[in-house]
Order: C-alpha cells, then sequence, then structure tokens
C-alpha cells in the first residue's frame, strides 16, 4: 500500500504559500523600518558583526534536513522506539555543534571585533551585538531537532504560524526601537535574540507536550551518531558548493567590472532569493512523503512521486516567473527609484534560473531518501562548482558581465541529469520515462503558455494595463497548457476531482 498522501501534499503547500507571502511582505516592510530607526552606519554594524555568527546559520538548514530524513525513515517505518532514540541522537549532536560554535565565536571575538571589524566608535554596541548573535544561534541551534520533527510529522500549520509570528515580532521590535530614546543598537540586539528564544522554546514545548518521543533520554550510539553526523556533513557539502558559487559570482564581477554590475547582481539576487522561497515551500511540503515512501518499501511510488512532483514545482514556479520575466522593466521601476544598468538583464536571467533548478529540489529528496548521499554530493557539488572557473576563462577573455549567468543557466541545467545518473543507479528511475513524464511536458507548457503574453507585451503600450494584461494571460495559459499538455489524463481527472470537492460540486457521484 502506497505511503503517499497527496491531499496533504496539497494542503501543507497552500499552508506554506500563505506562509511564504505573509513573511516576504512583512519582511520587506521591516527591513525599511528598522533601517530608519538605526540609521545606515548602526544598520550596517548589526548586519557586519551579527552576520560573522548568522553566517554559521547554514548549519541549521543543513542539520535539519539531516533531522527530518531519519525522523520520517523512521516514522515510514512505523519504529517508534527507534523513532525516539534518533531523536536523543540528533540532540547530542546539536549539542556539539553549540559548544564548538560558541566557544570558537567567542574565544575569537576579541581579535574579530578589535582587529577585523571597522566599528568606529560603536566598540561597546559591538560587543552586546556579537554576545547576543552568539545566543540566538544557540537558540537557533537548540529548536532545530523539535523543529525537524514538526517537519517530519508535516504539521505545517505549526511551522506557518511560528514564521508569521516571529516576523510580527520582528516587526513590532522594529516600530519600539524608533520610540526608544536610549541606544537602539544594543536594545534591538536585546530584542531581537528575546524574539528567537521565545520562539524556540515555543517548539521545545510544543514538542515536548504533543509528541512523547521529543522527550530527551540519553543515549549512546557510535554508529548512528556517525551515521547522522554522516549524512549532514556530505549534506553540507551541497549548501557549501551553493554558496561557493553565489559570492563567487559575486567576486569575478567585482573583479573585473565596476561596483555598478555588483550592485545589479545584488538587486537580481534578491529577486531569484524571493522566487527561490517558493519552490522550497513545495519541497519541504513533498519531501516528508517521499522519505516515508521509501522507508516504507514503495520505492515505485515514491519514484511516480518524485517525477510528479519534479512536474508540479515547475508549473508552480512558471507561473510566478513568466510574468516577472516579460515585465521586468515595470516591476524594477515600482521597486526601485533609480535602476542600475544591466539589472534588468541580470533579473530575468536569474528568474530562469531559478525555475531550472526548482526540478532539482524533489531529486535531492529522493536522494535523501535514499541515505547514501557521499558520491552524490561530491559530483553534484564538484559540477556546479564549474560555474566559476568557466566563468573566469569567459571574462578574462572579454566577454560581457552577463555571461557568468548564462553559463550558470546551463551547468545547472545539465546539473539536472548529472542528478538523475545517481538516481537511476541508486533508485532504479529509467531516464526515459523522466524524459517522457517530465521533460516534454514542462517544453510543451513552456512554450505553449508563454505565446499570448508575450504578443501582448508587445502590442499594448500604456504600462498598468500591459502589466495586468500580461499577468492574466499568463495565469490563463499556463491553466489550459497544464491541462491539456502538461497533465496526464489520470493527474487531470484528481485535479479535477480536487477542484470539485473544494467547490462542493458533486461531479463525480455515481448515477
Amino acid at each position: 500500500m502506497s505511503a503517499i498522501d497527496q491531499k496533504r501534499i496539497a494542503k501543507n503547500t497552500l499552508l506554506l504559500y500563505v506562509r511564504i507571502g505573509v513573511v516576504m511582505l512583512v519582511g520587506l516592510y521591516t527591513s525599511r523600518v528598522v533601517l530608519d530607526a538605526l540609521g545606515v552606519v548602526d544598520f550596517g554594524i548589526y548586519n557586519a558583526v551579527g552576520g560573522i555568527v548568522m553566517m554559521f546559520s547554514f548549519l541549521s538548514s543543513t542539520m535539519s534536513t539531516a533531522c527530518q530524513r531519519f525522523y520520517s525513515y523512521e516514522i515510514g517505518r512505523g519504529n517508534f522506539e527507534e523513532l525516539k532514540r534518533t531523536f536523543s541522537m540528533c540532540v547530542l549532536v546539536f549539542a556539539c555543534i553549540i559548544l564548538v560554535v560558541a566557544v570558537a565565536a567567542e574565544v575569537s571575538s576579541l581579535w574579530l571585533l578589535q582587529r577585523k571589524m571597522n566599528v568606529e566608535n560603536r566598540m561597546d554596541a559591538a560587543w552586546w551585538v556579537f554576545h547576543f548573535s552568539v545566543l540566538s544561534f544557540v537558540f537557533t541551534i537548540m529548536r532545530t531537532p523539535y523543529m525537524g520533527m514538526v517537519l517530519a510529522k508535516e504539521k505545517m500549520k505549526v511551522f506557518a504560524y511560528l514564521s508569521v509570528v516571529e516576523v510580527i515580532g520582528n516587526l513590532g521590535i522594529a516600530i519600539l526601537i524608533s520610540h526608544h530614546g536610549g541606544d537602539r543598537l544594543i536594545l534591538y540586539a536585546i530584542l531581537m535574540a528575546a524574539v528567537n528564544a521565545s520562539v524556540s522554546v515555543f517548539y521545545i514545548i510544543y514538542c515536548r507536550v504533543f509528541y512523547p518521543e521529543c522527550k530527551f533520554q540519553f543515549y549512546w550510539n557510535r554508529k548512528r551518531f556517525v551515521e547522522i553526523l554522516g549524512f549532514a556533513g556530505w549534506n553540507m557539502v551541497g549548501s557549501i558548493s551553493g554558496i561557493c558559487k553565489s559570492h563567487g559570482l559575486n567576486i569575478l564581477l567585482n573583479i573585473f567590472f565596476s561596483p555598478v554590475v555588483n550592485t545589479a547582481r545584488g538587486l537580481a539576487y534578491k529577486v531569484f532569493q524571493s522566487i527561490q522561497s517558493f519552490a522550497d515551500n513545495f519541497y519541504w511540503a513533498v519531501r516528508p512523503q517521499l522519505i516515508k515512501s521509501y522507508s516504507a518499501g514503495d520505492r515505485e511510488g515514491m519514484l511516480k512521486l518524485m517525477c510528479q512532483s519534479s512536474k508540479f514545482i515547475y508549473f508552480l514556479m512558471l507561473a510566478i516567473a513568466l510574468p516577472v520575466i516579460i515585465e521586468t522593466p515595470f516591476l524594477l521601476g515600482l521597486w526601485l527609484k533609480e535602476v542600475p544598468d544591466y539589472t534588468i538583464l541580470f533579473t530575468r536571467l536569474v528568474v530562469i534560473n531559478a525555475v531550472i533548478e526548482s526540478l532539482t529540489n524533489p531529486l535531492a529528496a529522493a536522494m535523501q531518501a535514499y541515505g547514501k548521499i557521499r558520491n552524490y554530493n561530491l559530483v553534484v557539488g564538484g559540477f556546479i562548482l564549474l560555474i566559476l572557473p568557466v566563468s573566469y576563462l569567459f571574462l578574462k577573455f572579454g566577454f560581457p558581465p552577463e555571461t557568468v549567468f548564462y553559463v550558470s543557466i546551463i551547468i545547472c541545467a545539465l546539473a539536472v541529469f548529472v542528478r538523475l545518473f545517481f538516481i537511476r543507479r541508486c533508485l532504479g528511475l529509467s531516464l526515459r520515462q523522466y524524459l517522457r513524464s517530465v521533460i516534454a511536458p514542462i517544453v510543451a507548457v513552456t512554450l505553449l503558455a508563454s505565446i499570448l503574453p508575450v504578443l501582448l507585451e508587445l502590442h499594448i503600450e500604456q504600462p498598468w494595463m500591459r502589466f495586468s494584461a500580461v499577468v492574466a494571460a499568463s495565469l490563463a495559459a499556463m491553466a489550459v497548457s497544464v491541462g491539456t499538455v502538461g497533465l496526464t489524463a489520470t493527474e487531470r481527472r484528481n485535479a479535477l476531482k480536487v477542484i470539485c470537492e473544494k467547490l462542493h460540486i458533486n461531479a463525480f457521484a455515481k448515477p
């Protein structure tokens, strides 16, 4: 019997999309309020000094993935006792991380702040920011094994609500400090740590109340400790390759071109992160089901879900990306007072890159379900890092700055097939099946859905009218093309059934 619950995936995806919408809007407004309250200098000090510690925050997401993988695996097997032991081992792993990073940060703080950081006459405030950033990091790591259990149990409502509460708390802090007469930077650092601690404590209390397996009992199993740490470590290789790609391209553009190009790339990357977050939400919703179905022995069902989710996530991303790509000049004009050179082209290229990379999330989840990810992450991570030397060679020979984005798009597209090679070898996926069930439909939908919006963009001159028409046409064209050539007959019938149930239309009742 299949362990896959597609209704739960759909419900969780909707919750996470609502979450990201609220978080993005509130977060953007909060940034503006904080900048006005702190001023340019203190805002820069907070980001620079706090960033020394927060650069380790990728450990939280990497370790959360590891926790969720092992939790979901045991849940899929129905092994409650092993789930309890796995939780206890995860807590021990995270305790080690907290100890190492916190001690290293505090020991190096004197050298970093006095020798390397330019904090002008704000050394006292910088000390407060640094120490409370360390405290925030500790609480972030403490809640990760508990948050991983919430995600493994697919309680996305709890995750979504707490994310919204956290950003609203951050907004409240921003408004509060804007009315504070003392040192706003110190108060801001203290209150941000307090919000982080409050959310972490809630995660811990919630899991201890509702999940009996989340009551820590000292348990040591060297094999399981090495297994969890090894999985997280090799998963970190993939994360680091992405970080190196991002910051490496910034360095290359800074070496060969003026700071204006870096500014354009930075603005484009903010759009990339916003678009990418939509793909991540679907990934969080589908990943537990993929791992549970694999651990339950339903490998065929897992591969089918992997193919379907790859296709669906691409369609969702394309529906968002298509009007953004077509109307990039209009949208950037709304966002920025003055649009720097190259920003429009860079933005279009990074959005295309984000759509292509959305295909890789379900593939990564399938390999995480398999568990043996060392070679996968080494090869895929190394392949992605080829973007840097290849881009360097093109820039060295005088190619324009946008070349690095074309290189990234091509290598990221080829990396999809590198991932498929591992999935075929490890999980038995038919490459022909993936090409027929995923690649062919998404190419057809992309071509068909683009025609009408592009024609409207070319023939309507009034900006707001053109933007509205392009958005409406993009959504309508996506709906028609997905319904006709993007879905199989079974997927189309299931989609219609869900829509009818939501609209209370009994179209599938027996006569």
